[in-house]
């Protein structure tokens, strides 16, 4: 069984904290990212086409990075095309669900679906109070909860949460107050939004514990026959809702798969034009490489929509030494040079996943190396010549006997056999 060495990593997940990092690997492209999608949550978003020239650059862990710097501020959506090719608005709205029920942590079961639908309907009640549609006994009080503590207000397992067991019991003429309100922030149709402030309603009423909240969410979703068009105006709905709390980032990494498809390309492309333009405020990365992007990509598209995949170009960069040193000081800090000395530059090339690949390669070498040197064992050292005899001193054995004295170069521990002595006549 091969030992482990800090080098196994080859590949990284998406949305996962990197391990290991090196600051100065793709610098250049992190602050590009960092500072486009760094913006006010009312302004539109931009579709941003992040290629490397070749596989193992470093693409997804720099997503992470961005991701898990972004996080408080922004939704990061991952998008996984089905059957290796397909991203539409079928897919794209069942992984925005599906992040949006990601349990939280110490929450007792709750989600963020629970916490984005509580801050919707506080946001849309706001003004249906302020104008005494709804009537309140206290006004400002009411209005000053609603937009200060809105998960609070409406929570509805909370037995002294007033307004959100008054909202379950007059939801049936409530609702459409609600949807009607959120349309209006969002520029879309009423009939869609309805649609998701209904599920959104009963998902959060629900109790958390019970096994019907999932279910019904994703039976609604994934359920029906619904048309093409309908799926991508209750996508745009969901998108538009969203965007009224947050900014959101729909990153779509992996599309290696494209290039076995002449129309896949064309049908992303043309899916997130149309996207764009029923809502405009959320971010888009394309994360590619150079390859499938100008096989698959270049050839198909028109101008036009070549033009709004491209809005935003970050090309990852060809490592430097420096880099190099960096990127392996990383997982073997102190190392760097040393193990840069030992790696075989050509085979590396100029990428990550390279160097990282020759960097356990040349790791596995030394340690073999290591293991097959023999112990070093104490050795009896050879028993000295006897000296020559010399005319007028007696034999040794007819010296008077002395006391034995261990030379200075005797080590402690060595057998008695072993030390050498000197025999020192009178």
């Amino acid at each position: 069984m091969a030992s482990e060495h800090p080098f196994q990593l080859l590949f990284e997940s998406l949305g996962r904290p990197p391990a290991a990092h090196a600051a100065s690997v793709n610098r250049r492209a992190y602050e590009a990212l960092h500072g486009i999608l760094s913006i006010p949550v009312e302004k539109p978003g931009r579709c941003i086409l992040l290629r490397a020239p070749r596989a193992g650059h470093g693409k997804t862990h720099l997503l992470s990075r961005i991701q898990h710097q972004l996080g408080a501020s922004h939704v990061f959506i991952p998008l996984h095309a089905a059957f290796g090719c397909q991203i539409d608005a079928s897919t794209v709205t069942d992984d925005i669900v599906q992040r949006l029920l990601r349990q939280l942590p110490a929450s007792g079961g709750l989600c963020m679906l629970d916490l984005v639908s509580r801050r919707l309907f506080a946001a849309a009640l706001q003004p249906l109070v302020n104008s005494g549609e709804v009537p309140c006994q206290d006004r400002e009080a009411a209005i000053s909860a609603l937009r200060t503590r809105p998960i609070e207000t409406f929570d509805f397992h909370h037995p002294n949460a007033a307004t959100a067991h008054w909202a379950r019991e007059n939801f049936e003429v409530l609702g459409q107050r609600l949807s009607l309100e959120l349309a209006l922030r969002c520029d879309l149709p009423v009939r869609e939004i309805a649609y998701w402030v209904d599920l959104f309603f009963r998902f959060a009423a629900t109790p958390a514990d019970s096994p019907m909240r999932l279910r019904a969410i994703t039976d609604a979703v994934h359920g029906g026959q619904a048309a093409d068009g309908v799926r991508m105006e209750r996508l745009a709905a969901l998108l538009g809702m969203l965007t009224l709390l947050t900014r959101v980032v729909l990153v779509a990494d992996e599309l290696d798969g494209f290039s076995c498809d002449e129309n896949a390309a064309l049908k992303l492309a043309a899916f997130l034009s149309s996207l764009r333009q029923a809502t405009e405020r959320f971010d888009a990365i394309l994360s590619l490489n150079l390859d499938v992007w100008e096989s698959a990509f270049l050839p198909r598209l028109s101008s036009g929509l070549n033009d709004r995949l491209s809005e935003v170009v970050v090309d990852l960069e060809p490592l430097t030494e420096e880099e190099m040193v960096a990127l392996l000081e990383s997982r073997a800090p102190g190392l760097g040079r040393q193990l840069l000395a030992w790696i075989d530059r050509k085979n590396a090339g100029k990428h990550a996943r390279g160097l990282i690949r020759e960097a356990a390669l040349a790791w596995q070498t030394a340690e073999a190396a290591v293991a097959v040197v023999p112990a070093k064992r104490d050795v009896p050292p050879a028993p000295a010549p006897d000296p020559p005899r010399m005319e007028g001193f007696a034999e040794e054995s007819e010296l008077p006997r002395q006391p034995v004295r261990s030379h200075e170069s005797v080590t402690a521990g060595n057998p008695p056999d072993a030390q050498r002595v000197d025999v020192l006549p009178r």
